[in-house]
């Protein structure tokens, strides 16, 4: 299963989901197929199909009868609206709450994985313990990044960047000295930078993310949530961890 990368403002893209919209909300009863979206990058989702989300999601439903199309759509506000409107029939890999302001999505009431915001460094100085640590240092992330914005305190000095191949390259430049970034994103980077990581433990914040379902799907809901469970009690969830990110870190059993 492939991914495509929506940008926002990319018009061929606004066509394609257009298209689908032709005709009224498209319906998967007949085929078997969803149509999900994300908004995470490598290696949450690769070019090939490769990513935990994308070979995650494709287990799940597969052992529904389903099979799954995932695209990445990087503009979140988009996406929620495409799914609360039908457009597309859900969410992966999306924050609890959700449903709060978009009534037409229902949550998989079983995490789909938790995610991880880690400070990172090159050096081996002490760890900060937590958001409040963090003051005395220099400190970059990318824009946007709202549970960074939320809660990073004041700092002796704040850069904010575009992408993650910035965010490494400041710290690779010695122009800060902490980085805030989520877990798997940051060491993926650093592993196609050649640069050696210092995730400092534990995170500043752990955050269940979750699966969303048009409402015309709910009852796929409660089916599920129990194949995720299934999944993290017979080792089909830990297998697919360590062949996505086996090789970046120790600490794939946290995900779930």
């Amino acid at each position: 299963m492939s991914a495509r990368i929506i940008f926002p403002g990319r018009r061929k893209v606004v066509f394609g989901l257009a298209a689908l919209a032709v005709g009224g909300v498209p319906s998967v009863s007949a085929g078997g197929r969803l149509m999900l979206s994300t908004g995470m990058i490598e290696p949450w989702t690769k070019s090939d199909g490769t990513g935990f989300h994308q070979i995650l999601v494709a287990e799940v439903f597969s052992r529904l009868g389903m099979t799954v199309e995932l695209d990445v759509n990087l503009a979140s506000s988009r996406a929620f609206r495409l799914a609360d409107e039908g457009v597309t029939d859900g969410l992966a890999g999306r924050v609890a709450g959700v449903e709060k302001d978009y009534a037409n999505l229902i949550p998989v009431p079983e995490p789909m994985f938790v995610n991880d915001f880690v400070a990172c460094s090159l050096t081996g100085d002490a760890a900060p313990a937590n958001w409040a640590g963090l003051a005395p240092h220099s400190v970059a992330y990318i824009i946007g990044w709202q549970i960074f914005d939320r809660n990073l305190p004041k700092v002796r000095e704040l850069t904010q960047v575009k992408d993650s191949a910035q965010l490494l390259g400041l710290l690779k430049a010695g122009r800060a000295e902490i980085i805030l970034h989520e877990r798997w994103q940051a060491l993926w980077q650093a592993k196609a930078m050649g640069m050696t990581l210092r995730v400092h433990e534990p995170p500043l914040a752990r955050v269940p993310m979750y699966i969303y379902l048009h409402r015309r799907h709910a009852a796929l809901v409660e089916p599920a949530a129990a194949e995720l469970r299934r999944m993290k009690a017979d080792g089909s969830y830990l297998a697919i961890a360590q062949r996505v990110f086996g090789g970046l870190g120790p600490v794939t059993t946290g995900l779930k």
